[in-house]
């Protein structure tokens, strides 16, 4: 078994493989169960695009399963379909996915599949016309979710300048402009072995699937001289910023945050304890949720955390609540309340391990499927985090201490710079207004 659970960790024995084209292979056996999953990323997302073709990599994502040079759209659906697999391609801020999950005597298709797209998606333009007009409808409905709108506004507020401020999904504006050749550009210059990591896990033999995929993926050709762009980074707002968007909603959506950390921070684990007790315990337990939500009645919903976001590039600290227009006022200053107390104030000995025991207790559920695995997998290629990240994660969330959390807390959470976004019934000052007013 090259994938175990014991004590609440998780051993994973994982054989890495640079194919000569340059592709990085990474498979993990596990014989429990007749399935296989296959992950793939190209590093592909949407920080390659420029700001005049928001949703060209999303889109282009999408669009791979639509055809090949060898199957059509509804070949691909049918061999899938007709194995018992599932298929997913999809496309988001830092990479372009193929996902596929299939028994194992099917692994052959699988990966031919998932090859295919790789390397011969055609990209018909009856298709690419249909999606992208599937894109605007769905992008006129993000309008009428104002916690999106908020989330929105957000971003565009602390990542401007930066690849970050658009939602992956493009606008209105850009997607309509597309063109099928814009989408195979992309395509040729990222779908490239020496930009792709393909993980394998489940009822697999290493040696006959490093056979299989040198086979199939050995002969797509290096592309020579490839490099990805420079990504401009995100910093945080020299002082806190307001901003209110009008909405004909009931609700008020409140945004509050700033600029995060990078994955590969070394204060992550700490910064993660620290989510817990304030806003990410799924549970009674983090005080924003405790206090604002259930002790006083002022949210929705409500959340916080750094974490979560943090990629290969800054993610950002939020602090989110949806409330009443009537209860707003309090809700705003309840969340920059409790975001300045965990900075002012040590967290006790009790909520360090109650955050800790979820932490550590809950991690081994994480790693149940090949999917899941396969994804870890990439995630650990992609951070640097080491194939023993599982094993060592328990430890490095048990020796967090009160001292850690004060000092990673006040190193990267500022109650002065935050930027606070409204939308709802408001106007541009942050006056409630009527119905009436917004007709």
């Amino acid at each position: 078994m090259a994938v175990s659970r014991k004590a609440g960790a998780v051993k994973l024995d994982v054989n890495r493989l640079v194919l000569s084209n340059g592709l990085v292979l990474l498979i993990a056996e596990n014989h429990s169960t007749p399935l296989v999953s296959i992950s793939v990323i190209a590093r592909a997302g949407s920080r390659f695009e420029p700001d005049e073709k928001a949703g060209l990599a999303s889109l282009a994502a999408e669009l791979v399963e639509e055809g090949t040079t060898t199957r059509t759209s509804r070949q691909i659906a049918e061999a899938i379909d007709s194995s018992g697999g599932h298929l997913m391609t999809f496309g988001d801020y830092q990479s372009n996915r193929v996902a596929l999950v299939s028994l194992s005597r099917d692994f052959n298709l699988g990966l031919e599949i998932a090859a295919d797209l790789l390397m011969n998606a055609v990209f018909p333009e009856d298709k690419v016309r249909q999606q992208i007009d599937r894109r605007l409808a769905q992008l006129k409905s993000r309008l009428d979710v104002p916690r999106t709108q908020a989330s929105d506004v957000f971003n565009e507020t602390v990542f401007r300048g930066t690849p970050q401020h658009r939602p992956s999904v493009g606008y209105e504006k850009t997607v309509g402009a597309l063109s099928r050749s814009d989408i195979e550009q992309f395509y040729r210059r990222y779908y490239v072995p020496n930009n792709t990591v393909l993980a394998i896990a489940g009822d697999v033999e290493t040696s006959q699937t490093i056979e299989r995929v040198e086979s199939v993926l050995g002969g797509w050709q290096r592309a020579s001289g490839f490099s990805s762009p420079d990504v401009p980074r995100p910093g945080l707002e020299a002082q806190a910023v307001e901003k209110h968007v009008t909405a004909p909603k009931e609700q008020v959506n409140v945004f509050i945050g700033h600029v995060g950390i990078e994955r590969k921070n070394p204060d992550y684990h700490a910064l993660l304890v620290m989510d817990m007790i304030l806003g990410s315990s799924p549970g009674f337990t983090s005080r924003i949720p405790r206090i604002l939500r259930d002790q006083q009645g002022l949210a929705y919903s409500t959340f916080a955390n750094i974490t979560s976001s943090a990629g290969v590039d800054p993610g950002r600290f939020v602090a989110y609540i949806g409330t009443a227009p009537g209860n707003l006022d309090r809700a705003r200053a309840g969340l920059r309340g409790e975001i300045a107390r965990i900075v002012e104030e040590p967290v006790s000995g009790e909520e360090l391990d109650i955050a800790k025991s979820y932490l550590t207790g809950s991690f081994v559920l994480r790693f149940q499927k090949n999917a899941q695995v396969s994804e870890f997998m990439l995630d650990a290629e992609i951070y640097g985090l080491g194939f023993d990240y599982l094993e060592k994660y328990p430890d490095l969330i048990r020796a967090v201490t009160i001292e850690d959390v004060t000092r990673v807390t006040r190193k990267h959470i500022h109650p002065e710079r935050l930027t606070t976004v409204v939308v709802g019934p408001v106007d541009e000052t942050g006056r409630m207004i009527s119905k009436q007013e917004m007709l």
